[in-house]
């Protein structure tokens, strides 16, 4: 269970987020494997004019694609996080708000250590007296 349905006031939906890694997003191998293509068979086989054309095509789809990342939320988790089932899992959550709330945002999600009674009093104990 990924997405959590809240129902708020503010917040509508909440949806757990792993960040994939640095070489898996789809904004990243997608276009080496076409830079790759590109490189290897269109460079050799057409004239220079003709090769730079869809150099210039490949690169602005892959301009594109990033801008979107950072316009659409959305379209960043589809990109570069992944689903996962279980908080502990999540190293992120989209929060989509109510209507006329606010912007959905993605939240990195820290962990604390739970600290107990006893590291506190002894913590408390040890503070140097004035």
């Amino acid at each position: 269970m990924s997405s959590f349905h809240v129902g708020g006031k503010v917040v509508d939906k909440v949806d757990l987020c792993r960040k994939k890694h640095w070489a898996w997003p789809l904004d990243v191998w997608p276009f080496a494997i076409l830079y790759a293509t590109w490189l290897a068979t269109i460079v050799p086989n057409v004239d220079f004019i003709d090769a730079m054309i869809g150099f210039g095509d490949l690169l602005a789809s892959h301009i594109l694609v990033l801008l979107f990342t950072m316009w659409s939320v959305d379209f960043k988790c589809f990109i570069q996080f992944s689903k996962v089932n279980s908080i502990i899992q999540a190293d992120a959550f989209k929060v989509t708000p109510a209507k006329f709330s606010g912007s959905k945002k993605v939240v990195p999600l820290h962990f604390r250590s739970q600290v107990s009674s006893f590291e506190i009093l002894d913590s408390v104990v040890r503070l140097p007296l004035k």
